[in-house]
């Protein structure tokens, strides 16, 4: 038993090597992947077509209708805060906000130190369609400076170029990162169950939002919908953009760390 405990423990000093620089080659490819996708999503918004044409249309209506039931919503809402339904739409605490990053965190690191390729991806997937998602709605609360209904302000009043909690209500961040995220784990799984499931989570965190008083309905639409198209986007492009990352390398030392692009 002893011989076999040493013969373990030699196997395992000569494999940890290879091991650790299989992990900081995948780490670096995966690091190319999510520039690269940035790059592609950038460019994708100097293009037009009528597929997006509809989408857009589509998105905007459903943020109007949203608007126009802002007022009906909000007050259906805060009349039916009860401790129950306080425990029901608490999701918000937890999938949406910070504590999401944690279970990206988790996903990327179990695929990338135990070698599995398929939860990797997931992972990588969620980390690009939460980032650039979540760019997105942070660029636009600023820029719009809509205020939250917990203001008791009127819904068209709007102070844009702000940074204040208070007046960055559109679009809902929570929203946001709960579809990106649902998104990519829907587009991973062939079974409706799953993918009914995901969905279903991301509009408890959205219905979560106007039951808490920090959203309007159209924020939480418009969040969603930036979630659900940079999520869909990732996940379609994702293999595309694996193989066709050759313009980006990536080189490090023990001083210094740099990214080139070539043309």
């Amino acid at each position: 038993m002893k011989k076999i405990n040493t013969l373990l423990f030699a196997l395992l000093f000569l494999i940890q090597p290879f091991a650790h620089a299989q992990i900081i080659t995948n780490a670096k490819n995966d690091v190319l992947q999510v520039l690269n996708m940035g790059g592609d999503l950038a460019t994708s918004f100097t293009t037009f077509n009528e597929t997006k044409a509809w989408d857009l249309a589509g998105t905007v209506a459903a943020i109007g209708i949203g608007y126009s039931v802002d007022y009906n919503l909000h007050s259906f809402s805060q009349r039916n805060v009860t401790p129950l339904d306080s425990k029901i739409f608490s999701i918000d605490k937890i999938y949406g906000s910070g504590y999401t990053l944690f279970g990206i965190a988790g996903i990327y690191g179990y695929g990338l130190f135990f070698n599995n390729p398929d939860v990797r991806k997931i992972g990588v997937q969620t980390i690009e369609a939460v980032g650039y998602a979540g760019v997105i709605t942070s660029v636009l609360k600023s820029l719009i400076g809509r205020s939250r209904p917990y203001t008791y302000k009127d819904k068209a009043d709007f102070h844009p170029f702000n940074t204040h909690a208070a007046e960055t209500s559109f679009p809902s961040g929570h929203s946001t990162v709960a579809f990106a995220m649902s998104t990519v784990l829907a587009n991973n799984t062939n079974n409706i169950f799953l993918k009914i499931l995901c969905y279903t989570a991301a509009g408890w965190v959205a219905c979560s939002r106007i039951y808490h008083n920090a959203h309007w309905t159209s924020d939480v639409i418009a969040g969603g919908a930036i979630g659900y198209f940079v999520g869909n986007f990732v996940t379609n492009n994702y293999e595309n953009n694996s193989k066709n990352n050759s313009g980006l390398s990536f080189h490090y030392s023990v001083n210094s760390l740099g990214i080139t692009y070539s043309f």
